[in-house]
């Protein structure tokens, strides 16, 4: 990166890691080996040494969109790891324009699944680790090996989910109740009150139960193990109480 260019990214960087801190505080990991998520200068930094400018913008303005996103629609958020997600949308884009894209669609689906919508989901911790991606992936692998969890294809797969769903919502499907203002919708058979997402997640990755280690850059997502089940059984044996529980 170039002096000046450098000093740009990082600064932009710094204000969101800022505004991250000011809506959660200290942005939780769920590396089994650290308490405290990356920060995004860090990630940056390893990011982009080798990228031009033109790249080191396009990353500034994902980032920004991708950030603010998480912090309006799901600042309950527990576990911010954004390492992976920002290498795979790097990884993914051909161009600057496409970064910028992909990182539109996060955005978009933040907005259409979290605290603002009908769907109402308190957490983006199924997308962000991967446990949406590894259940699609393992349902029809011989078709979707190789299609990537932060991908165009996947994402949009999740959209129209995501639309899908708040359409049955307003159609007053019975699968999908309207909840009521500060409800969060919870598809699961166990409780999902954030003490009780704290403790399953971390004891998830403490045993390598989870489908991609969001933590690390160069993390390698996994489908080959039947993680909701196993999600089920450690929350059984952890003494998770059941739901409330609401389809998906």
């Amino acid at each position: 990166m170039t002096a000046s260019t450098t000093t740009d990214v990082l600064a932009a960087m710094r204000e969101l890691d800022r505004e991250i801190e000011a809506c959660v505080g200290v942005p939780a990991s769920l590396a089994p080996s650290r308490n405290r998520a990356s920060s995004l200068e860090a990630i940056a930094e390893r990011l982009l040494a080798d990228r031009d400018p033109a790249w080191q913008v396009a990353f500034i303005e994902a980032s920004r969109t991708v950030v603010r996103a998480l912090i309006e629609h799901f600042p309950g958020n527990i576990f911010w790891d954004l390492d992976f997600l920002f290498a795979a949308l790097l990884e993914e884009a051909a161009t600057t324009d496409e970064l910028i894209e992909l990182a539109s669609s996060v955005a978009r689906l933040q907005v259409l699944f979290g605290r603002h919508s009908l769907i109402a989901f308190r957490y983006l911790h199924d997308f962000t680790y991967g446990f949406d991606w590894a259940r699609w992936t393992e349902r029809r692998p011989e078709q979707r090996v190789g299609v990537g969890p932060f991908s165009a294809a996947f994402m949009a797969h999740v959209e129209r989910r995501g639309v899908e769903i708040t359409a049955a919502i307003e159609a007053g499907d019975p699968r999908f109740p309207i909840m009521k203002p500060g409800e969060f919708r919870n598809p699961f058979p166990f409780s999902r009150t954030p003490r009780h997402e704290r403790s399953l997640l971390e004891d998830l990755a403490a045993q390598d139960l989870v489908p991609i280690h969001t933590w690390r850059i160069e993390a390698r997502p996994r489908y080959d193990l039947p993680f909701a089940a196993r999600r089920e059984e450690r929350a059984k044996a952890l003494g998770i109480p059941p739901g409330p529980q609401q389809g998906s």
